[in-house]
């Protein structure tokens, strides 16, 4: 077996695109370090995007040479390190698709979750509240095609699945029962949350509070503003 890879994560302070990552890491016992921009970099965030790859992160730094930018190639990389991807070309489509398909959630919930406050909060949190039960039926939909459960694909987790559910953990900050009508979607929750190395994760990852007014991630005991910038 190959040695692994020495990884480094590199983001904000934010609950988003690096919660799958993390997750699929800690499920399959990786080792790596996530770190701040500004310490990553030694700088502010405003200098620092513009040495890295289309200015935006998270970044997976691998063996402190190749950088892998955008999310979705940071997450099937690492599918492959965790044993979260399929061999079988045609499974490895079907769990691409539902991955593809919570991506779409992004721009409506991790922004609304950390970033957004005050009217603004407001109005994107009532639009994604009136669209999400219709593509959560449907989520549900895809659940349900299997006999063998929980997950979308049986009982194994493949890299859809911790994408899937830190996007349904998103919707349950800004209305905590919006799942509950689907219980293959509560089901699935439970069993996320109950995998060796999620569990503990979930369990000691920073607290995200004072969403909609002054989102903050609560980290070494700390009150953090969320956002591109140190405290």
């Amino acid at each position: 077996m190959s040695e692994q890879p020495k990884l480094e994560l590199i983001y904000f302070i934010v609950r988003a695109l690096a919660e799958s990552p993390q997750m699929m890491m800690r499920y399959a016992g990786v080792e790596y370090r996530y770190e701040m921009a500004w310490d990553y970099y030694g700088k502010p965030w405003s200098e620092a995007k513009l040495e890295v790859a289309f200015g935006q992160l998270p970044v997976l730094v691998v063996n402190d040479t190749v950088h892998i930018w955008q999310s979705g190639a940071i997450v099937r990389y690492l599918a492959k390190l965790t044993g979260t991807m399929p061999k079988e070309p045609l499974l490895a489509a079907r769990v691409d698709a539902v991955f593809e398909q919570t991506q779409e959630l992004f721009a409506s919930l991790n922004p609304t979750v950390n970033i957004r406050i005050g009217e603004e909060h407001l109005k994107f949190k009532e639009m994604f509240l009136s669209s999400f039960p219709g593509i959560l039926k449907n989520f549900a939909r895809q659940l349900e095609h299997s006999d063998e459960g929980p997950y979308f694909f049986g009982s194994k987790p493949y890299y859809c699945d911790f994408s899937a559910y830190h996007y349904f953990s998103l919707a349950t900050i800004l209305q905590r029962d919006i799942l509950n009508a689907y219980p293959s979607v509560m089901d699935f929750m439970v069993e996320v949350e109950n995998l060796s190395g999620v569990k503990e994760y979930l369990a000691s990852r920073p607290e995200i509070i004072d969403v909609g007014t002054a989102p903050k991630l609560i980290i070494d005991g700390i009150a953090k503003p969320t956002g591109t910038k140190p405290s």
